[in-house]
């Protein structure tokens, strides 16, 4: 079969350019008036801007470390009622966490929780618990006018000492005999030697002292102003500043070169370092408010705050983790650990974490 081409029909002269102009159709050019270029955006960025994967908002920034938890207890455990406020143990087994309205509960395996019954009915605000390292004796403070000891021998926890005043917000001892408490304004800073008696050496302040952690004869008490923390020794109280003017929530130490204590300035989390002489603000990253410390040895420690805010320490530097596990709108008010694998948070929703 032969093919007639363009060039043969012109050379040929039967070629109608008539017909062919009148079937010519003119391409519409108005639908390019819509694509122009923004005057901030050049050509190469135009040609890449449909590429860009929007971030998934919902989920962790899994660039971070992941600490993972699993949760032992929560309120419906306890008939509502939630250990909100602090956390503390003597080994791996027995541990107690403590809230508002009187709540004290506790495990002697480790693993399932229950509520204790206190006697006389205390519904008190319960802000802190202390075990001293055996497990013999014990104190747990608030509000309300009396300190409550617990004793192995009983097995139980009883008022002692009718008289405290205000709110006491901390406890902690060095030895049976060694135990402070600490709290609202008034310069309350009670010592329980045999009986809890107010420390008539304290200096003057006029904010709260919110924490305690003490070793030896020492103790450190840190304070709702950054310039009113406390070096407490058997000589002397002395008012200190904790490098910081912010306020501090909590402290725990591994010995008097490595003391830590954790709160927040305009809204912003800080870390505050002991090294044996003075406090020093450190370096961490950039997070809300801050409420728990502990400490397994001064190369490992843990930092609690809102929004399930993890920061561990390694010696070196901070690091922001991804605590998995742990509800993202919880604050971790506490931290207790027995040893570096046995560590347990405590949340403001009455949460009893593991961590993994």
């Amino acid at each position: 079969m032969r093919r007639l081409t363009l060039a043969t029909l012109l050379l040929s002269g039967c070629f109608d350019w008539d017909v062919l102009s009148s079937n010519v159709v003119e391409p519409d050019l108005s639908v390019l008036d819509d694509l122009s270029v923004p005057a901030d955006m050049s050509v190469a960025d135009l040609s890449r801007a449909d590429l860009a994967v929007p971030p998934d908002l919902t989920k962790p920034d899994m660039a971070l470390p992941v600490t993972n938890f699993t949760k032992q207890a929560d309120p419906t455990k306890f008939g509502g009622k939630k250990p909100n406020n602090a956390i503390f143990g003597w080994n791996t087994q027995n541990i107690t966490a403590v809230g508002d309205g009187g709540v004290v509960v506790t495990t002697t395996d480790g693993t399932n929780w229950s509520l204790v019954a206190i006697s006389g009915g205390f519904t008190q605000n319960i802000q802190d618990v202390w075990f001293s390292g055996d497990g013999s004796t014990g104190w747990f403070v608030g509000a309300g006018t009396s300190a409550y000891q617990w004793t192995s021998a009983g097995n139980s926890w009883q008022s002692k000492n009718a008289g405290l005043g205000g709110v006491l917000y901390s406890v902690f001892g060095t030895a049976n005999d060694k135990v402070a408490s600490a709290g609202d304004q008034n310069n309350k800073l009670y010592r329980f030697v045999t009986s809890w008696a107010n420390d008539n050496n304290t200096p003057n302040y006029a904010s709260t002292q919110n924490g305690l952690w003490g070793t030896g004869a020492n103790f450190y008490s840190v304070s709702s102003a950054g310039a009113d923390c406390l070096l407490i020794t058997d000589a002397a109280i002395t008012k200190v500043s904790c490098g910081t003017n912010g306020t501090l929530e909590t402290v725990w130490g591994v010995d008097t070169m490595n003391v830590f204590a954790a709160g927040y300035e305009n809204n912003t989390g800080i870390v505050s370092k002991y090294g044996g002489s003075s406090w020093k603000k450190e370096t961490i990253p950039s997070v809300g408010k801050l409420w728990s410390v502990w400490a397994a040895g001064s190369k490992d420690v843990w930092v609690g705050g809102e929004a399930a805010t993890l920061l561990h320490y390694d010696g070196t530097s901070w690091t922001q983790h991804n605590a998995v596990g742990i509800g993202a709108t919880e604050t971790i008010k506490d931290i207790w650990g027995a040893d570096a694998n046995n560590v347990w948070f405590l949340t403001d929703a009455g949460n009893i974490y593991k961590k993994n």
